[in-house]
């Protein structure tokens, strides 16, 4: 991986019987054999909050399970960061580009210090041409992806920023205590000041 604009991620102590019970809580259904081949493809990380896991413009082989923590992706335009996605714990991040061989067209960054799965995706797919599970398993992931994508174009071509903010609220309510204001108001395509504004006016509403 290329060098980190933080402190150095570090690679914690996990044996394969462990790693394996963590994946198997999220991946039930894949069968034993498919599952050992995924453990060798695969490390326990723990990271500091601001530690890029991939970078825009590089070419990246994995993708991430988060057991502990938070993440943004974000695209760099003119100096200023704008925020596509936010993830929490249980789910699993990568970037389309980067998992098709592409350069990454976003930066992913721990807004937490976490603890997460690094996957070789690349290798996990050469599985598939074995195990019927694992193809299975990237096939949901794909669905999941592209059913999220539709929701967010959705909500950026049909909602106004007051919807887009109380959208965001019901699905993740914990958000805003675990992301800064200015990543949140970038998601929204709206300035800190708009932000400020609609929570104001939403507290008043639900009051």
């Amino acid at each position: 991986m290329a060098s980190l604009s933080h402190s150095c991620s570090k690679f914690q102590k996990m044996d394969n019987s462990e790693l394996k019970e963590t994946l198997y809580s999220y991946f039930p259904i894949i069968e034993e054999g498919a599952m050992n081949a995924i453990v060798k493809h695969s490390s326990y990380l723990k990271s500091t909050k601001g530690t890029k896991l991939i970078y825009e413009g590089k070419k990246h082989d994995y993708i991430y399970l988060i057991i502990k923590g938070s993440v943004k992706s974000y695209y760099s335009k003119d100096s200023k960061e704008v925020c596509v996605w936010f993830s929490l714990e249980n789910e699993i991040i990568g970037t389309t580009s980067a998992i098709q061989g592409d350069f990454s067209k976003e930066t992913i960054e721990l807004l937490e210090n976490s603890e997460l799965i690094k996957l070789n995706i690349e290798k996990i797919k050469e599985l598939t041409q074995t195990y019927l599970s694992i193809s299975h398993l990237l096939t949901n992931l794909w669905e999941e992806h592209a059913t999220f994508l539709e929701e967010r174009l959705y909500q950026l071509q049909f909602l106004n920023s007051h919807e887009r903010y109380k959208a965001l609220i019901k699905a993740t309510p914990e958000i805003l205590q675990r992301v800064s204001l200015t990543d949140i108001a970038s998601f929204l395509g709206v300035s800190r000041e708009t932000l400020s504004r609609i929570r104001a006016s939403f507290v008043t509403f639900v009051k």
